[in-house]
């Protein structure tokens, strides 16, 4: 479960998400597995003061202490192999980011800037994908 945990950890460093907590999790373990659940926190870059991309420098600054974010304290000293996420993240294709753009609905059309902006994140982290898993290591050493 380890490796999931960090593919998650990894997702919310990105996305910048402060809504999974100790204290609000976020989660479902059902068996031996994760499920997230999203809220509107996700992707919260337009109420984060001073927001910076994850693979700049300082950018992932809210993850580098354990504090209350979930995983990184179970995570850290752990030897994480990023391998397989990495090649998630190179793989995922403009088509497939255009294919998710297309099935939200006409009734969200007051949130397509919003949209826009976490797909085009989405995008650019997979442009930087080495970057922030290299931010993410060395937090968890």
């Amino acid at each position: 479960m380890h490796p999931l945990a960090a593919e998650i950890l990894l997702f919310d460093a990105i996305i910048q998400n402060p809504d999974r907590r100790t204290d609000n999790p976020n989660c479902l373990v059902p068996g031996h597995d994760l499920r997230i659940i999203e809220h509107e926190l996700a992707f919260a870059r337009p109420v984060i003061l001073m927001w910076r991309e994850p693979w700049v420098e300082r950018g992932m600054e809210t993850f580098e202490t354990a504090g209350n974010r979930i995983f990184v304290r179970g995570l850290k000293g752990r030897q994480i192999d990023f391998g397989p996420t990495r090649d998630r993240w190179r793989g995922l294709s403009n088509t497939c980011l255009n294919e998710y753009k297309a099935t939200i609905p006409r009734e969200w059309a007051e949130a397509r800037l919003d949209i826009d902006a976490a797909l085009k994140l989405i995008a650019n982290a997979r442009e930087s994908v080495d970057a922030c898993i290299g931010k993410l290591e060395r937090i968890l050493s």
